[in-house]
């Protein structure tokens, strides 16, 4: 049975990533019955930074007691990984940079367990830097060894009242990235 973690990158709990987010689980859903996930959101979470002390490559785990290692330990029994992230002023948001940059050195520590997973990246803005954020997100999974599944490029633009609803191309990328996913998967 496959299992995907989602990680939403949002500060904003019940926003418009988390909304993308749920559309790709409901079409992945449908797409392979009894899909698993374990969703992260980090809106209530406090992560500290990586401050490269390199304690993972010695014992296996992150020093800080936050839920990073939880996630990576989640992470390596799943088969992917969809990550979701606002656009920040161009670019994915602090909150979810932080926990990439820890979640991919302790999985380099316990030699390179992401690799060969499949990943998919999903931004929303309101007006700029979805490319660039997209670009970033790939980029680190090309970083863990991850294979990175696309569908053009999985974003969502906003209205100036910080709504995707009238977006109906952008609401239909998780639906593709699913069915890209899917289709791998088989």
């Amino acid at each position: 049975m496959a299992k995907f973690m989602l990680l939403g990158g949002s500060p904003r709990k019940n926003g418009n990533t988390e909304k993308m987010l749920d559309i790709f689980q409901a079409a992945m859903a449908e797409q392979l019955p009894g899909v698993e996930f374990e969703r992260y959101f980090l809106e209530n979470m406090h992560i500290q930074m990586c401050r490269a002390c390199l304690t993972c490559f010695r014992t296996g785990a992150c020093v800080f007691q936050d839920k990073v290692n939880e996630m990576v330990a989640t992470l390596e029994q799943c088969d992917g990984l969809i990550l979701a992230s606002p656009v920040y002023y161009g670019s994915m948001t602090a909150q979810l940079k932080a926990v990439l940059d820890r979640i991919g050195l302790i999985a380099e520590a316990h030699d390179r367990s992401l690799r060969g997973k499949i990943g998919g990246s999903i931004t929303v803005a309101r007006r700029w830097g979805h490319l660039a954020t997209q670009a970033e997100l790939m980029l680190w999974f090309d970083r863990v060894e991850m294979v990175h599944v696309g569908c053009g490029w999985c974003s969502a633009t906003s209205t100036n009242a910080n709504n995707i609803d009238t977006d109906d191309e952008g609401l239909h990328y998780p639906v593709r990235l699913a069915e890209n996913i899917a289709r791998l998967m088989r």
